[in-house]
């Protein structure tokens, strides 16, 4: 159908567009944004599913030419590898080298975000921010994102054309070794003292030991328990504190606590793709937006700024909305000063690339008429179907 064409289109142009970007999906009827929305990320050819729709992840696949290039399958922080991610976590620093920008082989990540869902509460952006960092967890795992925030090391650029991806941190290293040597020592002379005939008298040595052994055993201690409690404690719930925090509620320091949370989460985006050899894509599916009050819709859109400002985010913005009600909610907020009240203005300044479907076409209302008079049973053969396909 021309729908179909549409969406094809602007499937292929996210394989290759530069990011963050702000995409502007624009169509005319509201019923239709669902269907789109679901060609969109499921049209492209190359694109196959491999995982569950919550994630929405989508991978184009590695490429006969990628293969001979680079002689390393892509990885995953899952099974095994989860083993070896973790290892590297802690040991060794990411390098972003030139045979890693020229990789072709993608990995999309699509998020669906309902504005409607979160129209109720007072800060509608923080649920755009939260929904992100969930799926995100939930697509790679609690525990490597938990070991990332403690020991985890931002990759770095590398400084030739050497084609080295990790580097050994020797500081963490010295450190640990540091830790185990004193502890070792500690329990050594403790035991020295408990034990030796002639020395359990003296009681200078063991609290020497047990001093020792105790700061040492302590520092390893608390990193276990810092591991453990962004474990326990997702990015999620350290965003919902804040925001019924008494001390932020005038919004003093609130965003710049929102900012490291997402400066964080883009580090670990960024190692992950070293890791799992190949390009991660984050794509928001931002729906429902005219749906909601004025002064939220502004309010996501300044969310959309907070997660822009890092020009290495891998983040890429879908936002589906109908412009003749978007303008208006725009220019009924005060963030229209000094642009003439004109929402449109606002509306181009903040999408990068705007893209129009048309009127339905002939065949795309025919294939909305079939859809429509299907019954219950057909939705759920189709599910049936769809999933047989994927396997």
């Amino acid at each position: 159908t021309e729908d179909d064409v549409y969406c094809r289109c602007l499937s292929r142009t996210l394989c290759h567009t530069a990011t963050p970007v702000t995409v502007g999906f624009y169509a005319p009827c509201g019923h239709r944004l669902e269907s789109l929305l679901a060609k969109v990320t499921g049209g492209s050819p190359g694109i196959r599913e491999s995982g569950i729709w919550e994630s929405g992840m989508r991978d184009l696949g590695l490429s006969a030419a990628e293969l001979r290039r680079g002689h390393r399958k892509p990885r995953s922080p899952h099974g095994w590898g989860l083993l070896e991610a973790l290892w590297l976590l802690a040991f060794y620093e990411p390098i972003v080298t030139e045979g890693h920008l020229r990789r072709k082989n993608l990995e999309f990540i699509f998020i669906r975000f309902s504005a409607w869902e979160f129209a109720g509460c007072d800060k509608l952006w923080a649920g755009l921010v939260t929904t992100l960092c969930h799926h995100v967890r939930q697509h790679f795992g609690a525990l490597p994102l938990s070991v990332f925030h403690v020991l985890g090391s931002r990759p770095r650029f590398a400084s030739g054309f050497s084609q080295r991806e990790w580097v050994l941190k020797k500081g963490t290293c010295l450190r640990l070794w540091g830790l185990l040597l004193v502890l070792a020592a500690g329990v050594a002379i403790l035991l020295v003292a408990l034990l030796v005939p002639g020395i359990k008298d003296h009681h200078a040595l063991k609290v020497v030991g047990s001093a020792v052994a105790s700061l040492s055993g302590s520092s390893l201690v608390l990193g276990a328990l810092s591991i453990l409690k962004n474990f326990l404690v997702s990015e999620k719930k350290k965003i919902e504190r804040l925001t019924n925090s008494d001390r932020f509620a005038g919004q003093l320091g609130f965003m710049s606590k929102i900012r490291e949370e997402v400066e964080v989460l883009v580090d670990y985006l960024a190692f992950m793709e070293v890791f799992e050899r190949r390009r991660l894509r984050v794509v928001l599916e931002i729906t429902s937006l005219d749906l909601c009050y004025p002064e939220k819709v502004a309010g996501v859109f300044n969310a959309m700024a907070t997660l822009l400002s890092d020009a290495n985010a891998p983040f890429i913005f879908l936002l589906a909305v109908d412009p003749s009600v978007i303008v208006p909610c725009l220019e009924q907020t005060g963030c229209m000063k000094g642009l003439a009240d004109n929402g449109y203005l606002y509306l181009n300044r903040a999408v990068t690339l705007p893209f129009s479907i048309p009127e339905m076409g002939a065949r795309s209302r025919l294939r909305s008429v079939a859809a429509a008079i299907q019954t219950r049973e057909d939705l759920m053969y189709r599910i049936i179907a769809d999933n047989v396909a994927k396997t």
